[in-house]
């Protein structure tokens, strides 16, 4: 659970979140476009904001299914669970935090303790009285089990759902976005004659592939450890995401203080060519 949700900005729930937000923003601005097409937009402007949206979303997909031990990825923590199947029971699954096992038995109880004379009563939904979350738990293990006639304690997993789950990871669209990201985004891979050429995802295929992450994530959350999972997939801004937006990037008199710091950086950024000698060359004998 750590790995999957937790605090750190590494967590799969916290990258996939990051995803979430900059596709929402970035389809945003990209619609505002299509709706005014006649408007001039900064070239230079939009295009940093396309290649950096793209590096962002197609290198977050590849991180998400990273098979690296190390990573915090979809793919590790599906493996995590998998290596320890003495601990996917049913009675973990429903009792691990006090629920009761046998929930019809404490629903009785409950019922039974009911008086013509009784007020309102509250059903507790945490500890070993919670026989109504208890089953709801028992369900949901149900499905990942094979849905077995009779309950027992010791029923397990399918092991059958991770290989599912892992074929879901392998999905043609997250593999074209992958390799794509390991030849051309992450490393300038040199193709040699004859080679194939390298698959270009699309925004659609992003969108696939991401959407094939949260349905996977989703599932390790709530059906495989019962902990919820996604609220929302784009967080709720605390701002208006489109304040300013109908504001011109800058005003026709700060144009020219514009161009001559362009002319000021291009001429700085010249000078790291012809100063190279002076750092590497060996020092001249005195």
């Amino acid at each position: 659970m750590e790995r999957l949700q937790g605090e750190a900005d590494t967590s799969v729930l916290n990258q996939v979140l990051n995803l979430g937000w900059y596709t929402a923003v970035f389809r945003t601005l990209n619609e505002a476009r299509r709706l005014e097409p006649s408007r001039g937009v900064n070239g230079a402007m939009w295009e940093l904001i396309a290649a950096g949206y793209s590096n962002i979303i197609t290198l977050g997909i590849r991180r998400l299914v990273d098979t690296h031990p190390n990573a915090d990825s979809v793919w590790n923590v599906i493996g995590r669970i998998e290596r320890r199947p003495e601990l996917l029971t049913r009675e973990l699954y429903v009792c691990h935090d006090g629920l009761p096992f046998d929930n019809e038995a404490v629903a009785k109880a409950h019922l039974a303790s009911y008086t013509a004379n009784s007020g309102p009563v509250w059903v507790a939904h945490t500890g070993p009285e919670a026989f109504d979350t208890s089953a709801r738990l028992h369900e949901a293990f149900d499905a990942v089990c094979g849905s077995p006639t009779a309950r027992r304690p010791m029923d397990r997993i399918d092991m059958s759902v991770f290989a599912r789950l892992r074929q879901q990871l392998k999905h043609p669209t997250v593999e074209k976005v992958c390799t794509m990201v390991d030849k051309t985004v992450a490393h300038a891979e040199r193709l040699s004659a004859g080679a194939s050429a390298v698959p270009i995802a699309t925004y659609n295929d992003v969108d696939e592939a991401l959407g094939i992450i949260v349905r996977v994530c989703q599932f390790v959350s709530w059906n495989l450890l019962a902990e919820g999972g996604f609220g929302s997939v784009v967080a709720t801004p605390q701002f208006d995401v489109l304040e300013h937006l109908d504001q011109p990037w800058c005003r026709p008199e700060t144009l020219p203080a514009l161009q001559e710091h362009w002319y000021a950086v291009t001429r700085s950024m010249d000078d790291w060519a012809t100063t190279s000698e002076a750092e590497i060359l060996p020092k001249k004998p005195s």
